[in-house]
């Protein structure tokens, strides 16, 4: 190795001496005979290197081979340009995006243009991305200043004649609901079907029973509460009553439908083409990889921070709840319940109790993205899943705080952030390799579950049966004393009295077991046309959730490690969550069942379609 220190006259050259049998080296200088060198055989070669600086204390003494000319040519060549970029990079990479921007645009033209029938879609989606991007935008760069100018004294004086106006304001907001369902003819539909109104006994019902079970019934902060169940009936409404919602989120649950499909190409590739004969293993799971996998990409790009911040900013500001819990909550929308708390995790530790017991309720009400494609599977619309997931949320919140009320001030942070903007992965490679490794893991979750589930429900069922058969009774099984059991919530749900006792049974499942199992015999019960619409409606939002007891163990499994000092309140909370979250998708249900009315949004739809196509003929002529 070189000298860290050379004499004032220059520095001696050092050679390696590498013998090609042993692949053993030697090194010595100009100044040394090179002994051992000569000593060698021929088979040995020298090569010449440039002396280098090193520390030899610390171990850091490097050598560099001597080189030719053309490769210390390519050498100042990638120099200069490694300099160049690194002196001009942010230029460099917007114009690579304003070159990417303006090929769109062009191409955007061109599409519309000559095929604008096929690519209206295509303009929509780039309308709503630039006005999302100048919005940002502005509020990066002008926000204080439009907050100071215009907007800052009346929030104040707002803020500080609140108790004036707030009454104000409240009846405002219940006015716009109560106009929005006669719109709607959510009144005329009650009227001309009073058994609807079972629905609203049943939400009346659910909310006492909450109380009833609250930690601090004369705490409960009824403002989280009311602003809950009315973002419920609200999102309710547009989806359900509206043609223009229920379109929407038509087209969403068919976008969804068409991206899970492309499951089939890697599930395919992998398992050959026969998938139908084990379609859970072979399509289902593949679903949750790929889902996984998008995810992390868009978490990567800051896609899902921006969106469910926007979920958490308006939750927050209406229902009163903290920044870090309106966050969780607003995430297990399309993370789930495991991933959910990373977001927050610097948050964990200061937490009070009920901001804990919050996260627990609402990983528990809500299902994740990642395993949306399972229940689509199964035969469950997407459509309804997507907004029963939304739904939910605020329903999470208001049964939170009713069976666990804030009695303590909240430490965590006040306003909503892009928390865990800062991705680990380097690449969008890495972010998507593991996306897909978390995928797997929850594969392997869903299927151990499945089989140990499954498993022991066929023991029981066993057992049920030779108890029943030795009293007399036929069939006697797990799902038929659901059946019974639960038959007063199905009916309080609004489901048709016919189908009671098979709504009973699936939220039995649902809850004893899991959803998995529960949507699986939804499916089923599809296939045979044994459910009326409206109860299918009602089961799939009754079902969409993890609120089982599985999940007490994963709730636990994946938020203790977070903070374990804090083991004994997470588990002491996980009990009381398990019933929260259970009444949270139950109201969840009871608005779908007393709002919807897809057959006449279906006809209108229709007549909107017809109408549409006698306009486009007549045009024609």
């Amino acid at each position: 190795m070189t000298s860290k220190e050379a004499n004032e006259t220059g520095k001696s050259s050092e050679y390696h001496a590498i013998d090609v049998k042993d692949n053993k080296e030697t090194s010595f200088t100009d100044n040394e005979q090179g002994s051992e060198a000569q000593e060698d055989d021929v088979d040995d070669v020298v090569i010449k290197s440039l002396p280098v600086e090193g520390d030899n204390e610390a171990g850091e003494v490097y050598t560099q081979t001597e080189g030719n000319v053309f490769t210390e040519a390519i050498e100042q060549i990638e120099t200069a340009f490694n300099s160049f970029y690194n002196q001009n990079r942010k230029c460099i990479i917007r114009l690579f995006y304003i070159l990417l921007a303006v090929l769109f645009y062009v191409y955007l033209i061109f599409v519309l243009a000559k095929y604008f029938e096929r690519s209206y879609y295509l303009l929509i989606l780039t309308l709503i991305v630039n006005v999302v991007w100048f919005l940002r935008y502005i509020k990066r760069r002008y926000g204080s200043f439009i907050y100071d100018a215009f907007a800052k004294k009346p929030i104040d004086f707002c803020t500080v004649n609140w108790q004036w106006y707030r009454w104000l304001v409240y009846a405002s907001l219940l006015l716009i609901l109560i106009i929005f369902a006669g719109v709607t003819r959510v009144f005329h539909d009650v009227y001309a079907e009073p058994e609807r109104l079972i629905s609203a006994f049943g939400i009346f019902v659910m909310l006492t029973f909450s109380v009833f079970c609250s930690k601090y019934p004369s705490k409960i902060q009824w403002r989280t509460v009311i602003w809950g169940i009315y973002l419920q009936a609200l999102i309710g409404l547009v989806i359900l009553r509206t043609m223009p919602g229920y379109i929407m989120f038509q087209w969403l649950g068919d976008q969804v439908q068409t991206f899970l499909d492309y499951t089939y190409a890697g599930a395919e590739f992998v398992f050959d083409k026969n998938l139908e004969e084990r379609y859970f293993v072979f399509v289902v799971l593949p679903m949750i990889i790929f889902t996984s996998a998008v995810i992390s990409v868009l978490y990567y790009y800051g896609v899902m921070q921006a969106v469910i911040s926007a979920f958490a900013w308006v939750m927050q500001r209406t229902m009163g709840t903290s920044g870090a819990e309106s966050f969780a909550t607003a995430a297990n929308v399309f993370v789930g319940m495991t991933t959910a708390p990373l977001a927050i995790k610097p948050y964990l530790h200061l937490m009070t109790r009920s901001e804990l017991h919050t996260i627990i309720v609402s990983g528990m009400a809500t299902i994740a993205g990642s395993v949306l494609g399972v229940y689509i599977g199964f035969g469950a619309s997407a459509s309804h899943l997507l907004s029963a997931s939304i739904m939910s949320a605020p329903a999470a919140l208001a049964c939170a705080k009713i069976f666990y009320p804030e009695v303590e001030r909240p430490k965590s942070i006040a306003q909503i952030q892009l928390i865990g903007e800062k991705r680990e992965e380097q690449n969008v490679l890495e972010a998507l390799y593991g996306g897909a490794k978390d995928g797997l893991k929850i594969c392997g979750y869903v299927l151990a579950n499945l089989v140990a589930i499954i498993s022991v429900l066929a023991f029981v069922n066993a057992v049920l049966h030779e108890l029943g058969y030795m009293a007399g009774v036929e069939n006697l099984s797990f799902e038929l004393i659901c059946s019974y059991l639960l038959y007063p919530i199905a009916w309080l749900l609004g489901t048709e009295r016919k189908d009671c006792r098979i709504v009973a049974e699936l939220i039995g499942t649902k809850t004893f077991l899991n959803e998995f199992v529960a949507y699986e015999n939804l499916g089923a019960y599809l296939d045979k046309g044994a459910l009326s619409i409206r109860s299918q409606v009602i089961a799939t939002y009754a079902l969409c959730g993890f609120s089982n007891l599985g999940s007490l163990g994963v709730m636990l499994g994946g938020l203790v490690p977070l903070v374990p000092e804090r083991k004994s309140e997470i588990a002491t909370s996980c009990l009381r969550g398990l019933f929260a979250a259970t009444i949270a998708c139950l109201l969840t249900a009871a608005i779908a069942g007393l709002l919807y009315d897809g057959i006449a949004i279906e006809d209108e739809i229709q007549n909107a379609l017809n109408a549409t196509e006698e306009v486009i003929s007549t045009t024609l002529i």
